[in-house]
């Protein structure tokens, strides 16, 4: 009975898990799935991919606007870290995702608190097949403070006129990401 109760609990502990950098595991990790008011302060960013490609997006009251994908794909910003477990279990969903919808959405990947080389970024990338934007760089601190981030993985989704539809805490279940996603699409 105290095993399956142990276990119990451990389940649970990495159900709700989310990862910031000290390693510590608390109750704000988890939090609900729809905030229902998000405001944002106006303010430009020029995001840099891995490929040193620039991803200028400018944030507004209600979401971000994408130059580049404004009108004609919704975006999910992934804040993640590769020394973070639950990120690393998510990148095959994820990567699904971005093939089933790839007509009419984007994810942007956005490195957060994470020490890596680019070089070593792009073996990352090359290993676990990701097939959408990776950001590097300064700029992506204080893009994570814009929304607050303090543990990832953390997810923001956006419809594709760039209003904010929800956030995601720690693990998702593709089947909860996709309900929002083909939501974000149609909006």
């Amino acid at each position: 009975m105290r095993k399956i109760l142990y276990s119990s609990l451990i389940a649970c502990a990495f159900l709700f898990s989310a990862c910031d950098s000290s390693g510590q595991i608390d109750s704000s990790v988890i939090t609900k799935n729809k905030i229902k008011e998000k405001e944002f302060v106006a303010q430009n960013f020029t995001l840099v991919t891995v490929d040193e490609k620039f991803i200028p997006v400018t944030s507004t009251k209600e979401g971000l606007d994408f130059d580049e994908f404004k009108g004609k794909k919704a975006v999910l910003i992934d804040i993640f870290a590769t020394w973070c477990p639950p990120c690393i279990e998510s990148l095959p969903m994820l990567k699904e995702l971005k093939e089933k919808y790839k007509d009419e959405f984007e994810i942007v990947s956005v490195l957060f608190q994470d020490d890596i080389s680019v070089e070593d970024m792009k073996a990352f990338i090359e290993k676990h097949d990701i097939n959408y934007p990776i950001t590097m760089g300064d700029e992506n601190a204080r893009f994570a403070d814009e929304f607050n981030v303090k543990k990832v993985p953390e997810m923001f989704l956006f419809s594709k006129e760039g209003k904010f539809v929800n956030n995601f805490v720690g693990k998702t279940t593709k089947e909860k990401l996709e309900n929002f996603i083909e939501m974000a699409i149609r909006n």
